[in-house]
């Protein structure tokens, strides 16, 4: 029974998975499935459980995301990533100053539907394009900035300059975090 409980994800294992080769590297991710597979590959009981994969991905990543391993493998974590304002004005040289607004949070849920604020600090993409992410005909060329800015817990104001009119902007554009509510990611430069 999931009816009323907004923290199951179902694609939590391929979004995660996708997540720890974004930010550990598809090296690091690559070796300790390595690890896993010298050790457990064409043998019997016993077999591997998750703990093995969690200890392999420990042993490859660097200090700095070993919290991230624990909240997207051990705990049920949600982030909340919302782009709530987007504004470009133009300058006297011809460039655009981009102020993205955004407000995001963290929670852990506890498995009984009960959420509790976790402070947030991790280091996300955000983006300013010509087309929206996801819709229609968008390619690589719709995308005029992308890079990773810390995002923490709360509203914040990001900022950029750029050669060309953005028409959407947004924090985590391709939905790599496991976010309740992904369509409030990005929007539209008002």
């Amino acid at each position: 029974r999931v009816e009323n409980q907004q923290y199951i994800h179902y694609r939590k294992g391929a979004l995660v998975m996708y997540l720890l080769r974004d930010q550990l590297g598809e090296d690091t991710v690559n070796r300790a499935l390595r690890r896993v597979l010298a050790q457990y590959a064409f043998k019997g009981a016993p077999y591997p459980r998750s703990l093995d994969l969690i200890a392999a991905l420990r042993a490859e990543a660097p200090a700095d995301k070993q919290a991230l391993i624990t909240d997207l493998l051990e705990k049920i974590t949600l982030y909340d990533i919302k782009t709530t304002g987007v504004t470009a004005t133009r300058r006297a040289d011809g460039r655009w100053d981009v102020a993205v607004t955004v407000d995001a949070r963290k929670l852990y849920a506890d498995g009984q539907g009960k959420e509790t604020a976790a402070p947030l600090n991790e280091s996300m993409d955000v983006g300013l394009f010509l087309a929206e992410p996801g819709k229609g005909a968008f390619s690589q060329t719709d995308v005029l900035l992308l890079e990773r800015r810390q995002i923490r817990t709360g509203v914040q104001v990001l900022r950029f300059v750029t050669a060309r009119k953005p028409l959407f902007a947004g924090a985590d554009p391709y939905n790599k975090w496991i976010d309740r509510n992904s369509d409030d990611n990005v929007k539209a430069v008002g």
